[in-house]
């Protein structure tokens, strides 16, 4: 996936491909700076400029198509307009180092470079949200907002604690916590925090998924070819994680269990922003994006789609998001026990934890009675895919297609920490290419 030096042919090619790039992007820029609201446009110009040589530097990383799974690039807007409130993954596991707390880490703004100094977005409203009584709806909130600019950006946390407004809507809560990003620090109540730059500890052979399925690809819009002409994902020893050469905005905490619930939770993440309108009505922010359930929309859900469900909350999702599931699984010829199977553990749209349990495993709650939750190293691609494609939990046979069920990419242990912030730290320069597994 890495381009070599081949000398100046290549490096001219190289020189052609981001001129092109750039003309496209300055041409899609004026077209939707123009259609976009006034609120946006000033920090729209900016952040169009910082992508788009982003983009031109990854040129000279991969030749692979840009991501947007598990949750990567989610919908056009996010990937070309805020990139700052893309939400890529959501981790919820047990601390390694104290049985009585828990760690929630977001990852964010994703496809960041080596090298590459991106800002943090001050205008963006980060929440990880917890449902402790399982009606869906968010009984504690942890929330945190960047101000500054350059090397003086510091991150405020608010809470945990209850919400002052549920739903779609947003209003902060007590500030709890105040310190510099890229650093460890601590907020009331025994809360460590980092919110900074880290390795993306996603793994996923996303560009042999794209010719799988051509409609989750961004880029692809509105025309994207037909689904399912390619069969297999690529074999041992062939596989590429797309994801290894990049680095990822992220926000970890680790905090005592008591503080979000005592038993089994819910709990994902949002990103919100202030309008015009929210801003008069007591500084409101409104909901653009939502994520929790890896791989649920980025697998199951239309492109087209996504939009509708971001702005939802997960009280919605038994009727929205299951009815994708059904159609998908419907429409590649499994059985509906397949889509049934999914929707018992993935819906609503939350991860799922019982902090009851010292030690679980991804779907663990619903499936074996433990915490459940999703650690950075879970490879949650092969244990969707085993299920979908397969007859892994399920037993069903009928309709498997041996070779989706592995996308034959595992984590790589040198993008992890066994200390906190548990993030790999980010890449300072690009990596070897090498294979998976």
């Amino acid at each position: 996936m890495m381009i070599h030096d081949r000398g100046m042919i290549h490096a001219l090619h190289q020189r052609l491909k981001c001129s092109q790039l750039l003309t496209w992007q300055s041409a899609c820029h004026r077209v939707s700076f123009l259609l976009q609201p006034a609120w946006l446009k000033q920090k729209t110009w900016v952040r169009t400029i910082g992508v788009c040589v982003a983009a031109c530097l990854a040129i000279f990383f991969s030749t692979a198509l840009p991501a947007q799974a598990s949750d990567h690039q989610d919908t056009t807007f996010l990937a070309t307009k805020l990139t700052a409130a893309d939400l890529t993954d959501l981790y919820v596991f047990e601390s390694p180092t104290d049985p009585n707390k828990v760690v929630l880490a977001m990852d964010f703004d994703p496809l960041i470079v080596p090298g590459e100094n991106r800002p943090f977005d001050p205008a963006v409203l980060y929440q990880f949200k917890i449902d402790n009584t399982g009606d869906g709806i968010e009984d504690r909130v942890l929330q945190f907002k960047i101000d500054g600019r350059g090397e003086k950006q510091a991150a405020t946390v608010y809470g945990p604690g209850r919400p002052a407004e549920v739903g779609t809507r947003s209003r902060l809560i007590a500030a709890s916590g105040r310190g510099q990003l890229n650093r460890v620090f601590s907020a009331k109540n025994d809360v460590k925090v980092f919110v900074g730059l880290r390795k993306d500890p996603f793994f996923f052979d996303l560009e042999q998924f794209f010719k799988i399925i051509p409609d989750r690809n961004y880029l692809a819009q509105p025309n994207p070819g037909k689904p399912f002409t390619v069969l297999t994902f690529r074999p041992p020893g062939q596989a590429k994680d797309f994801l290894d050469p990049f680095n990822v905005h992220a926000i970890v905490v680790e905090l005592p269990r008591k503080l979000i619930g005592e038993g089994k939770i819910n709990a994902w993440m949002t990103t919100s922003v202030q309008t015009p309108s929210s801003r008069n009505r007591n500084r409101e922010f409104t909901q653009i994006e939502r994520l929790a359930v890896p791989a649920l929309n980025e697998l199951f859900m239309d492109f087209q789609a996504h939009n509708a469900s971001n702005i939802q909350t997960p009280t919605a999702d038994k009727d929205n998001q299951s009815s994708f599931i059904r159609s998908f699984v419907g429409a590649i010829g499994r059985p509906a026990g397949i889509a049934d199977a999914v929707i018992s553990v993935a819906i609503p749209d939350a991860i799922q934890a019982d902090l009851s349990q010292p030690k679980g495993s991804y779907f663990g709650t619903q499936l074996a009675q433990d915490f459940g939750g999703r650690r950075p190293k879970d490879d949650v691609i092969d244990v969707t895919t085993s299920v979908v494609f397969g007859s892994a939990v399920t037993g069903i046979t009928q309709g498997v297609i041996p070779g989706l069920v592995s996308d034959n990419v595992g984590p790589k242990d040198t993008n992890f920490l066994s200390t906190f912030p548990y993030l790999g730290n980010p890449r300072s320069e690009q990596p070897r290419p090498e294979h998976r597994r």
